[in-house]
């Protein structure tokens, strides 16, 4: 694996290396978002940039997927990459460029890709918002209202009038 030991290379050298420059192309922006997509128990993170999932790590399980069509085939393609070079590129530029520690990727064709996208259109959906004449009617209400004093026992308010009334020392 040639481009293993090149990429290491390059990476301490700080040199250019067409691999690492796509790689970080395609990671550029990705946001991590812990969830609950097969463990109720969390320990699962779904990478993402532009509300697209790139990766997808259940680290209980010790699974790490690629997505195909995002990630895989683009490697793949540019490079002519066979799958057990991607899969060991892909480990090391996770764990060197994105600081965080996987297991050897797999690639998710079907399967797991629905599942991962449900649950990152889950977690990234806004909730929805209430509007309308009638919730802004009780809004504009309740702004209108008068406020009345704080109701507290009579002991509490002579105490908080006395401090009041105190003179601020420096200290």
């Amino acid at each position: 694996m040639k481009e293993i030991r090149d990429i290491k290379i390059d990476l301490l050298m700080d040199n250019k290396n067409p691999i690492v420059d796509l790689f970080c192309n395609l990671t550029s922006g990705i946001e991590i978002i812990n969830c609950d997509v097969y463990n109720k128990d969390g320990l699962e993170f779904i990478y993402h940039k532009d509300g697209q999932w790139i990766f997808y790590q259940d680290a209980k399980n010790g699974k790490f997927w690629a997505n195909y069509k995002r990630y895989w085939v683009i490697l793949e393609s540019y490079f002519s990459l066979e799958y057990r070079e991607i899969q060991s590129i892909t480990k090391l530029l996770v764990e060197k460029t994105l600081k965080r520690e996987v297991t050897t990727p797999r690639v998710c064709i079907t399967g797991n890709c629905t599942t991962v996208e449900e649950a990152l259109k889950r977690e990234l959906d806004t909730p929805p918002s209430y509007s309308g004449n009638f919730m802004n009617y009780q809004v504009e209400e309740a702004l209108k209202r008068e406020l009345g004093p704080p109701v507290c026992p009579i002991g509490n308010i002579v105490a908080i009038e006395e401090a009041l009334n105190r003179e601020v020392t420096n200290l």
